[in-house]
């Protein structure tokens, strides 16, 4: 009798474990990661420098006058005394910075309008010292030499030249680099010749430069 009690014991014990493990949900097994193929991206695009080059023009003041010996005879058919005259034009430029203190300008000057038969014609080459003031402003100033076509004394003088201006530039400079377009305004004293022909040339010029 005490068998057949054990045999029942022992037979429900078995039957509840493995009743009890078909409850028993698995571990869960964690998935292996997929690797991901890297996206391309395309290269940053690189901004040039400047190039230094610049073109501009505007508009020109010119006041050249004139005291001189009898000997010499003006456009006008008058000889010695005085002579002057007020006319208005045109100015162009063009030049190359090597830096941001230097650059080379060649500049053309054209004052048509106002006294009559008193064209004023200026041809030159300037060295262009520069000083900064801030990251849109320039002050410089201008030595050279070049060609002066006046008629006020009916002749062409050659020699020194120099000026002073100043310009603005639209965008803040790059590097100490000029780029895109500025304003500038400036005063030149093209000729200006001592002895029988006391000659002196004024001029004042503003316009729009464009750097590349």
């Amino acid at each position: 009798m005490k068998k057949v009690i054990f045999s029942l014991v022992a037979t429900a014990a078995l039957s509840s474990v493995a009743f009890a493990g078909k409850n028993v949900a698995p571990a869960p097994v964690a998935p292996l990661p997929v690797p991901q193929k890297p996206v391309p991206t395309a290269p940053a695009a690189t901004e040039l420098p400047p190039l230094g080059l610049y073109i501009g023009g505007g508009l020109t003041y010119a006041h050249s006058k004139c005291s001189c010996d009898s000997s010499v005879q003006f456009s006008d058919g008058t000889s010695g005394t005085k002579n002057k005259a007020d006319t208005y034009g045109v100015n162009l430029e063009a030049g190359y910075s090597f830096n941001q203190y230097l650059a080379i300008e060649a500049k053309y000057l054209y004052t048509p309008w106002g006294d009559e038969d008193k064209t004023l014609k200026h041809y030159g080459i300037y060295l262009k010292p520069t000083a900064s003031i801030n990251d849109n402003w320039d002050a410089y100033a201008l030595l050279g030499y070049g060609k002066t076509e006046c008629e006020t004394i009916n002749d062409s003088k050659k020699g020194f030249a120099w000026g002073l201006g100043t310009e603005y530039t639209i965008n803040k400079k790059k590097d100490g680099a000029k780029n895109g377009l500025g304003i500038y305004a400036e005063y030149l004293r093209p000729i200006k010749k001592s002895g029988s022909q006391n000659i002196t040339v004024d001029t004042v010029s503003g316009g729009i430069a464009y750097h590349f």
